[in-house]
């Protein structure tokens, strides 16, 4: 500490000797790991007063670099924009002014270590077209290490630098580097490549441009078989850098070399070197120069960050990188593109990405920090010692990092590709030929982690694509054609990665087996295994189901079962799985015996949902066995997680049981054993602790026990669920939604519909829920809203069938909810879906004495102007319900149009919806609703306009292939609705009625559309008595309506037409 204080205070009066020997002693003190008292502020504050005394020093200038170095990884130091801009400058001037490159570049790198750069002054001398780190990445310095340090430090800056321009000259240069022909070793060159890698995966992290992705793809391609089994890498062609034109055939070809062969090394120069080092013990450890560097005379070649006034010419020596340097091409930019002042550069955003699976985002690379995948740099390592197999091993230990960081890179590219460029990159990376690209990797490959990667960059690569993926079709003539069909291609590349995943598996070891049975789930999730030959599906569920008992291998049997779970999730139901597990029925004891030990019981669990989902008919025998485990698992378990998947497999076994009764292959008495069984010992006491977490899957179990069962118990069983369902309603209570919903389910059942009481308190829970809820709560107040309009129908049931039901029921009560269904109306779509569909049910309920009331009134005419505003706004769902809840409305007869308020608002809104409307089942009902009004008057002045949009709706073909049977259904209603009129208008309608006929040219279309349809098959009794009746009508107002006529094809007609079209009328009104 007093060291530091002894350095803030140093002045221009101090001696340089004095101001050596303080550098000195700080050095040895944080050598030491003293550090216990060191303050940051303190340490900056020294740093920035020692590096104003140095002046032209060179000594002193190396002393204050080593310090820094040593002082800024030890401490957390904060400098401002322009301490860093002052920093960064005299580091600069040092670098043009000496050639101890290595200490200063990693001082260079400590000051801007996780630090932004965007404001820095000098970042165009560090990284623009000619900046000190981009040349020095190149080789043009002396020391080969110095080219090592600056690729990990421009990693480290690539972190924080988002300009475009300087990123695009960032990856041309290492493109450049990357493509060119190194001379050296082995062990060198793998370590250029490695950092290149490194450099390369940052900027893919932080930057979304498809040209630099691209790019970085091309050079990704052939370093991911870099070093693999002592092949020579695949040579990268900077033509092929667009994802259109990337190809794997180069990879096995011979003759294509990415470095020339290494130079014999000088073992006397260094030797030489490595005593020369020792003997001058002050000079820096970082500089690595040899005696014939020293008498040798420096090139000619200056780099624009050397200083003018002191040229410093470099040559390098035998032992240091020379490239080749090759300007990539650039979509935007001119050829001489990095001799250009200011450069054309694509745009591209630079939101930052996630990292993918097996890429610490938090990774930014210290260049003065030992990590994982550094290697060790000191050139004693490398002395004469070093056996050749020694360094064979390290040079394959660098190549095997450098594939490992290919791998990473490839895969987050991959989830950075633009969607309509995944293809390509699928094509490239998955050739035809199996041997080659990634399936190269995994059948090939040496090293365990490179193998997880290239299983995880797979994984990524099929997530992209997953979309092409339902094109595939493999089955005889689907793609009959003088070409292979892209259909067909896709299933052959879908088959042979099915295939190849496949035969690997056998000799796969422990370690990397899981990754190979996760990327085998995301395959097999997005195959349509319809379209493709029998028994692929067939084969994974059997390798899966011989690791489901891995002994001793936890991951491998939890990867295995959700491999299965894949494969029971995908295009459900799916045939050939329901066979493999008729004929495999040991696959649900093996779950059963997972859940008995406590192991994997997330994974069993949830493969049991899936079979219990999808196919309970091939393993109904075992439903008691499941139940047991289910109920133990419950019992045993503290997690909540695991209990509450445990209620899920009983809330499918339920709906599966309830399925099963209804198709008699079960007995009644059967279920209501168990269900009396769950009830006593899981559900009730669930369901009795206020406390307990799980209650709401307590509460969806019980809505699956179905009328029959539920009619079946004893009345102080149904009583005792109906308590327990009403008390959770509690806003206090957790459980409330699902209580709402069990009740919304409970109500429908017809044993207890007809309880007044029961359906009263159901809707006073209801009532009390919606008035509680936040608005913002949108799944508490869908579920319900939902159980709203199953009390709705129920009612509107009640009404037809019970008529004393109406009477008994409470207007305040009717009341209650149509004023909490109009003001559950102003939320999200999803909710008034709900809502308007109980209005029309509550609308249909009502009673003439109800309406008389002046507050009904206004509740009926807020509820339609509520339900017309439904009907033109909103998602397609809410618009449809909308208008059939006005079908239930005017089939009330107490709210006739007739001598309301609404009725012009009604007409208006629903001939709208018939002509404008682009969904076809909106206007399939608002035509049914127009065709409800029982008598002429209730149209009122409005039958013109009803008519003549029948006409006109009737008159355009409209619809699509696609749109066919709903084409078909809406001319259906409309011919009826054009019936309905024709039976219902007067005589002075007639006149108005021609008139709006549509013109000549349009007679013959209008014809063929409604003769078909009059005279369909399809049309019930009903129907067709109208259709006669509306024939008969015309022929009495002959010729007026001869055109009507034409369309309605003739068929004998009843004697007594009269009574009949008075029976009509009557008929299709009720």
């Amino acid at each position: 500490m007093e060291g530091w204080n002894k350095a803030i205070k140093l002045d221009r009066q101090t001696p340089k000797s004095e101001l050596s020997l303080t550098l000195q002693a700080l050095s040895f003190e944080l050598h030491s790991g003293n550090l216990a008292t060191t303050n940051s502020n303190e340490v900056k504050a020294g740093l920035l007063n020692v590096y104003k005394l140095c002046g032209d020093e060179t000594k002193l200038q190396i002393k204050w670099c080593q310090l820094a170095v040593l002082a800024l990884n030890a401490t957390q130091c904060v400098f401002t924009t322009q301490e860093l801009n002052d920093c960064t400058s005299f580091i600069l001037e040092v670098c043009s002014a000496t050639n101890y490159l290595y200490c200063t570049v990693e001082a260079l790198g400590a000051l801007l270590y996780n630090t932004d750069l965007n404001l820095l002054r000098t970042l165009d001398n560090l990284l623009g077209e000619r900046g000190m780190i981009l040349e020095l990445c190149l080789g043009l310095a002396p020391e080969r290490e110095v080219q090592h340090l600056a690729l990990r430090c421009l990693n480290n800056m690539l972190n924080s630098v988002t300009d475009e321009m300087f990123v695009t000259h960032i990856v041309s240069t290492l493109t450049t580097l990357a493509t060119s022909r190194l001379h050296g070793d082995n062990l060198n060159r793998a370590r250029l490549l490695m950092g290149v890698m490194k450099c390369l995966q940052t900027v893919a992290k932080h930057n979304t441009s498809q040209y630099l992705l691209e790019q970085i793809l091309s050079i990704v391609k052939g370093s991911i078989f870099e070093g693999a089994h002592q092949t020579a890498s695949p040579a990268i062609s900077l033509e092929s850098l667009s994802l259109d034109e990337l190809n794997l055939s180069d990879v096995n070809e011979p003759g294509h070399t990415r470095y020339s062969q290494p130079r014999v090394r000088n073992k006397k120069g260094r030797g030489k070197r490595k005593k020369q080092e020792s003997r001058d013990s002050p000079k820096p450890r970082m500089e690595l120069q040899t005696d014939s560097n020293r008498g040798r005379k420096r090139s000619e070649q200056e780099s624009s960050w050397r200083s003018p006034n002191r040229k410093q010419v470099v040559n390098k020596p035998h032992n240091s990188p020379q490239i080749e340097r090759t300007a990539p091409k650039h979509p935007s930019s001119s050829p001489s593109m990095q001799h250009s002042a200011s450069p054309k550069l694509p745009h591209f955003t630079n939101k930052q990405q996630s990292a993918p699976v097996g890429i610490d985002k938090n990774t930014a690379f210290n260049p003065h920090r030992q990590t994982d995948f550094s290697v060790s740099t000191s050139e004693s390592e490398y002395s004469e010692s070093d056996t050749e197999e020694g360094m064979q091993n390290k040079v394959s230990a660098v190549k095997c990092r450098t594939r490992l960081t290919s791998l990473q890179t490839l895969q987050h590219c991959i989830s950075c590709v633009h969607k309509s460029r995944t293809y390509s990159v699928w094509s490239a990376f998955l050739p035809p030929d199996p041997t080659a690209g990634l399936l190269r990797v995994l059948q090939k490959e040496p090293n365990m982690k490179c193998r997880i990667a290239g299983f995880g960059a797979l994984s990524a690569l099929i997530e992209s694509a997953k979309h092409y993926f339902v094109a595939a079709d493999s089955r005889p003539g689907a793609g009959k054609a003088p070409y292979t069909p892209f259909s067909q291609s896709l299933a052959t590349d879908l088959l042979t990665l099915h295939s190849e995943l496949l035969q690997q598996v056998p000799g796969c070891v422990p370690t990397v087996l899981p990754h190979l049975f996760q990327c085998l789930a995301v395959l097999v999730i997005h195959t349509p295994f319809s379209k493709l030959k029998p028994g692929l599906i067939s084969s994974i569920l059997t390798e899966a189901t011989k690791h489901l008992s891995s002994v001793g291998n936890y991951k491998v049997e939890a990867a295995a079962l959700s491999l299965l779970c894949a494969c029971l999730t995908v295009e459900t139901p799916l045939p050939e799985v329901g066979s493999w597990l008729a004929s495999n029925e040991q696959t649900v004891g093996m779950c059963l015996e997972h859940l008995r030990k406590s192991t994997h019981q997330r994974d069993t669990l949830q493969t049991l949902c899936q079979i219990l989902r999808f196919y309970f008919t091939p393993v109904i025998h075992w439903w008691p066995q499941i139940t047991e485990a289910a109920k133990l698992t419950l019992a045993s378990s503290v997690d909540t997680l695991i209990q509450n998947m445990a209620l899920l497999v009983l809330e499918e076994l339920g709906r599966a049981l309830a399925a099963a009764l209804e198709a008699r292959t079960l007995e009644l008495s059967a279920l209501k054993e168990h269900w009396i069984n769950i009830l006593s010992n899981a559900l009730v006491p669930i369901l009795q602790n206020e406390h307990s977490p799980i209650m709401p899957g307590a509460c969806d179990i019980l809505s699956t026990i179905g009328n029959a069962v539920f009619a079946s118990f004893e009345v102080h069983t149904q009583r005792l669920i109906m308590t327990l369902l009403l008390a959770l309603t509690n806003p206090t209570v957790p459980a409330t939604s699902s209580a709402c919903r069990c009740l919304g389910v409970l109500v429908m059942y017809p044993c207890i519909r007809d309880d007044l009481l029961f359906v009263a308190d159901t809707a006073n829970a209801i009532i009390t829920a919606l008035e509680t809820t936040d608005s913002a709560d949108s799944g508490l107040l869908l579920r319900v809203s939902w159980s709203l309009g199953n009390l709705s129908d129920t009612l509107v049931v009640n009404k037809l069938n019970n008529p004393s039901f109406v009477t008994d029921f409470s207007d305040i009560l009717l009341g209650r909810l149509l004023d909490v269904s109009l003001k559950t109306a102003a939320s999200n779509d999803k909710v008034k879906s709900n809502i308007v569909r109980a209005l029309g049910n509550l609308l249909r309920f009502m009673k003439q004495s109800t309406h008389d009331k002046a507050h009904f009134r206004e509740y009926v005419a807020k509820s339609v102007d509520c339900l017309l505003r439904a009907c033109t706004s909103g998602m397609m769902k809410t618009r449809w319900n909308a208008c059939y809840a006005l079908v239930n409305t005017l089939q009330n007869p107490v709210l006739s149009p007739a001598d309301s308020s609404w009725a012009a608002d009604l007409f208006t809104t629903l001939t709208s919806v018939v002509v404008h409307c682009k969904n076809y089942k909106v206007r399939i009902n608002a035509t049914l609703a127009l065709a409800q009004c029982s008598t002429r008057a209730c149209y009122g002045s409005n039958f013109a306009t009803v008519w003549g949009t029948v006409l006109v709706t009737l008159s355009d073909e409209g619809g699509g292939p696609t749109m066919c049977g709903y084409t078909e259904r809406l001319r259906l209603q409309l011919v009826l609705l054009m019936c309905h009129l024709v039976v219902l208008h007067l005589e002075e309608d007639r006149v108005e009625m021609v008139r709006r006929l549509p013109h000549q040219h349009l007679h013959g279309t209008l014809i063929s559309q409604c003769s078909a349809v009059s005279t369909a098959d399809t049309l019930s009794p009903t129907e067709q008595d109208l259709v006669t009746a509306a024939r008969i009508r015309c022929q009495q107002s002959a010729p007026l309506l001869d055109l009507v006529l034409h369309m309605l094809t003739p068929t004998p007609l009843p004697s007594d037409t009269d009574a009949f079209i008075t029976s009509d009328i009557s008929s299709h009104s009720k």
